[in-house]
């Protein structure tokens, strides 16, 4: 029958993480603990002057392979996994073990190897632990009897338990602590399958697809409020649960997603400072300029009204200038609104203290890091994970490709304006129509802005929405669309509101008919002979 509360009186130590090892051990020391350590663990204690035996002096374990085999031995496993009661304690007694009460271990660094660039296969093999993943789980399936501790994570909250319970764990802990060695060792075995298959698969993939994740924090509800919702980081990957919020409300799931969906709108802008206004996840506004607060303005003003409650995402350190330009001015008449996140990767300090005091102090300010890392695009449906490479907006258009069928051929500037576009348009949701202008100086773009954004289920629904948005400023702007146009209507909508330029992949049976309407408007028409869907 389990007891709830159970003596420590000997543990077993075989870290590759030595980090807050030596307190630790110190700290089982002062509760009468006795400890075991296998090799490397065994000599950093050693040097510690920590009261410690050799696990293979005090088992008579042999050591085999040039220490491939040094823990998978029968008669430990036998400490390990005895159940405190009399047939078992007597057979382990004749394998001249007792039972082992705490076991803790962490692995070798398999993810820290392969990652790597210049690990050697050989290396990369060795740093798979077996012994390690095998103690840890032998002590969680014995958790009644075996206190396992996995992590320097629980070193703390371990001694904390055997201070409260003078040197006894509780079932409840013990209990936890085996759910999480099992969530550690099975989060270990997807690194090495995930790291072995992206080594020897060459970009494949897998027969098998799996992902780990560490919670990050509760939501308090999801995207409505009758959903529970959780926030996780992908294991092994970076990912903006590691940015900064430096002021405001906290962040709840559809916050979440919004700064997910805004951080990808700048990527591949690095060149120039940008801003961009997100609502829903949708583009609303897109600018670059040569300052940020004029990027913000023109992003601004392509959308105002929808930019309430939205979304500022810009890729240089916010100064005065711009910050006075962000966030409701209470008080103030002017073409400021109310707004939900804004992200940067830096703010000047009057900056931010101005930030801070708008809104009721309830903006949420993020200071955004590196992007993540994580290779895929993974969608789940109805059972079924639908997985793509992730999109990498860094990667360029080839205008090798491209092709001019039109009589009007686009001058320089306008074509420059049309590759703005369609790096835009990448980003917003198919169908995807943008509607765009710009100022050159010195052979450069140097301003670029957006007009209207449109995205529909019909490619010229899409338009018409663009083209409201743009209004009387659709006149000598330039179009992006990212899928063909199936029908010309969609460029008399354009050509009757005077634009002058469209930039489309082409494909469409309709294309000499769609070619033939921009003749008749004089618009100069760009094919890129690729689609950039966004779904």
């Amino acid at each position: 029958m389990t007891t709830n509360l159970l003596p420590v009186r000997n543990a077993l130590l075989s870290v590759a993480n030595k980090e807050g090892l030596v307190e630790f051990a110190r700290a089982l020391r002062g509760f009468g603990v006795e400890l075991m350590a296998t090799g490397g663990t065994y000599n950093a204690l050693e040097e510690e002057k920590v009261r410690v035996r050799s696990l293979q002096d005090d088992l008579k374990l042999p050591s085999a392979l040039s220490g491939r085999v040094k823990t998978l031995h029968y008669p430990l496993f036998a400490a390990i996994l005895a159940k405190h009661e009399p047939n078992q304690l007597r057979e382990i007694q004749g394998l001249g073990v007792k039972p082992i009460d705490m076991v803790v271990c962490n692995f070798y660094p398999f993810q820290k190897v392969i990652s790597d660039p210049s690990a050697t296969q050989e290396e990369i093999i060795e740093n798979i632990d077996i012994g390690g993943p095998s103690m840890v789980r032998a002590s969680a399936k014995n958790f009644e009897y075996v206190t396992v501790v996995p992590s320097p994570t629980y070193y703390e909250s371990v001694i904390e338990e055997l201070r409260k319970n003078g040197g006894k764990t509780t079932i409840e802990m013990r209990r936890r602590l085996a759910r999480m060695a099992l969530a550690i060792t099975a989060s270990y075995d997807i690194s090495i399958y995930n790291g072995l298959s992206a080594t020897f698969l060459k970009g494949q993939f897998p027969e098998k697809f799996f992902l780990s994740s560490s919670k990050f924090q509760d939501a308090k509800y999801g995207e409505n409020p009758d959903q529970r919702a959780t926030i996780y980081s992908i294991d092994n990957s970076t990912s903006m649960n590691q940015w900064k919020q430096l002021a405001g409300d906290r962040l709840s799931f559809n916050n979440q997603l919004d700064i997910g969906s805004a951080y990808k709108i700048l990527e591949g802008f690095e060149g120039v400072p940008a801003a961009a206004t997100v609502k829903h996840g949708n583009i609303s506004g897109f600018a670059f300029a040569p300052l940020i607060s004029e990027a913000y303005t023109l992003a601004h003003s392509c959308d105002p009204e929808a930019d309430f409650g939205g979304t500022v995402m810009v890729n240089r350190r916010v100064d005065r200038e711009a910050a006075k330009l962000i966030g409701k001015n209470e008080g103030e008449d002017d073409s400021s609104v109310y707004t939900e996140i804004l992200m940067a990767p830096s703010y000047e300090p009057q900056a931010l203290k101005l930030l801070e005091s708008k809104q009721k102090k309830k903006i949420r300010i993020i200071q955004t890091g590196e992007r993540s890392d994580y290779p895929y695009n993974v969608k789940v449906l109805e059972g079924s994970v639908l997985v793509q490479e992730e999109v990498d907006y860094r990667k360029k258009l080839d205008k090798s490709k491209l092709t001019y069928p039109t009589g009007e051929k686009p001058d320089y500037e306008t074509l420059l304006k049309l590759l703005a576009s369609w790096e835009v348009v990448r980003r917003v949701p198919s169908n995807g129509i943008v509607i765009a202008a710009g100022r050159m100086k010195n052979k450069k773009l140097t301003h670029f802005w957006t007009l209207g954004v449109g995205s529909f289920r019909k490619r010229n629904g899409a338009v018409k929405v663009a083209l409201e948005n743009a209004g009387t400023r659709a006149r000598d702007s330039v179009c992006a669309s990212d899928g063909f146009f199936p029908f010309r209507d969609s460029i008399d909508l354009l050509g009757e509101k005077g634009v002058r330029a469209v930039i489309q992949p082409g494909g469409s049976v309709s294309d000499e008919e769609v070619t033939q309407a921009a003749n008749e408007f004089r618009i100069s028409m760009v094919l890129t002979h690729t689609r950039a869907f966004k779904h």
